[in-house]
């Protein structure tokens, strides 16, 4: 299965998700004005297909943006615009509510909402969501990861979801550990898991761990893998993951006197690699 990397550059399919980045450094974010920083990689053409077009003005987060329609975002697993973040009055009586992780979804027609100050938020879907191969038609961007961790850590784990993370946790250190005493690419990438580990931790956050032998999927801020039944999973953004580009719907946030971006819940650093500025996942908020 062939992709192209999220950080710009063509990966190959079959083996895992590969080497580590090779330089990482971490840079300051560079503000929340119109052009968002690392927009020139990793895009398809000079707009992204599953984001909205913008102008070049003072950015505005889509929740204060003027109120879409039902019909107008796509699916998630299609081209876009997806209008993630953008609001919606009304819904169709047809929707539905299903819980997933503590939180009631609103579903409707494939599309899926969250209901906050007086309207639907038009979201991601849940982790854990499968959906077949065939129905994605976009092109498959593979993550490069700037490390994978090999040691069993431990976090401040606030309810019984993140306790299954922390379980799933132990299990990839291991494998992982095994694959580094044979790869000294991820073994050398142990100092800066060490050093994401800590910086998580002291700020509160919550670290998913991806497996070296697994290949790892991005587009529009949902990471999602292939699962053993042959479908696509969506998955809890994995720590050490690198974009080129953040989705239109993300918030800059100060934590500890230094700003980090946000989607979701998942925390951004800006890093460099390669003389490149990336994203790269930190962890997640424990909300």
């Amino acid at each position: 299965m062939n992709g192209r990397s999220s950080s710009g550059q063509a990966r190959s399919g079959g083996s895992a998700a590969g080497r580590p980045a090779r330089t990482v450094t971490q840079a300051r974010p560079q503000g929340a004005a119109g052009n968002r920083p690392g927009a020139q990689a990793g895009t398809r053409g000079n707009i992204r297909a599953s984001q909205p077009p913008r102008d070049n003005g003072p950015r505005i987060h889509p929740r204060e943006r003027d109120f879409i329609e039902h019909g107008r975002p796509t699916l998630f697993y299609h081209r876009g615009p997806h209008f993630f973040g953008y609001r919606v009055r009304v819904l169709p009586a047809h929707y539905i509510v299903r819980p997933y992780w503590g939180i009631d979804y609103y579903i409707c027609d494939g599309i899926y909402y969250r209901w906050w100050n007086d309207c639907y938020y038009v979201c991601r879907p849940p982790f854990g969501i499968f959906f077949d191969r065939a129905l994605y038609n976009l092109d498959l961007v593979l993550c490069d990861f700037a490390y994978y961790s090999t040691v069993r850590r431990t976090y401040r784990i606030v309810n019984d979801n993140y306790r299954t993370i922390a379980e799933q946790n132990d299990i990839i250190a291991q494998n992982n550990a095994t694959i580094a005493a044979q790869n000294a690419a991820i073994a050398n990438g142990n100092l800066a898991a060490d050093a994401s580990y800590n910086l998580a931790s002291r700020l509160g956050l919550f670290q998913s761990y991806a497996n070296a032998n697994q290949q790892y999927y991005y587009d529009d801020g949902i990471f999602f893998i292939e699962g053993a039944n042959g479908q696509y999973q969506t998955i809890v953004p994995p720590a050490g993951a690198l974009i080129a580009e953040l989705p239109d719907d993300y918030e800059i946030i100060t934590l500890d006197g230094v700003e980090y971006y946000k989607v979701d819940d998942t925390v951004y650093r800006t890093v460099v690699v390669d003389g490149k500025a990336l994203f790269e996942v930190l962890g997640q908020l424990q909300n």
